[in-house]
């Protein structure tokens, strides 16, 4: 539900959390990092970056539990440059019909226009962390 309202305003999910924020700090306390957990999958996205109205570019760490998958039907904003390094587990990411396989410390590049799927295929979390570059 979060996706589809942040795609009618041309947001990630990230910036959606940032520009509710009132104040832009330039550090955040990890203790202070907004998550979001989705009661189906147990996918939590954690925003990790310090929020800012203004953001161009942000991190976000995501925790895929094993057998979970996620799917995204468009990016919210098309042309996303996405940079996702694996931390640990295996991860199945299909973008825009193009498939990979990404092991602990891995790292793909993607520019985001269309659907993804995101699958935890091994026996521990799949733990990444995404650089999101606005265009």
């Amino acid at each position: 539900m979060l996706t589809q309202l942040c795609a009618v305003y041309g947001w990630t999910i990230s910036r959606l959390i940032a520009d509710a924020e009132t104040d832009s700090p330039h550090m955040i306390r990890a203790k202070d990092q907004l998550s979001w957990t989705d009661p189906a999958s147990g996918y939590v996205r954690r925003s990790v970056s310090p929020p800012s109205a203004g953001l161009r570019a942000e991190l976000v760490e995501v925790r895929l539990p094993p057998g979970a998958a996620v799917s995204f039907d468009k990016s919210p904003i098309p042309g996303l440059e996405h940079h996702l390094w694996m931390q640990a587990g295996t991860l199945d990411l299909d973008v825009e019909g193009t498939g990979f396989r990404l092991h602990a410390g891995d790292c793909l590049r993607y520019v985001l226009t269309g659907a993804t799927q995101f699958q935890c295929v091994g026996k521990k979390d799949a733990r990444y962390i995404i650089a999101i570059v606005h265009p």
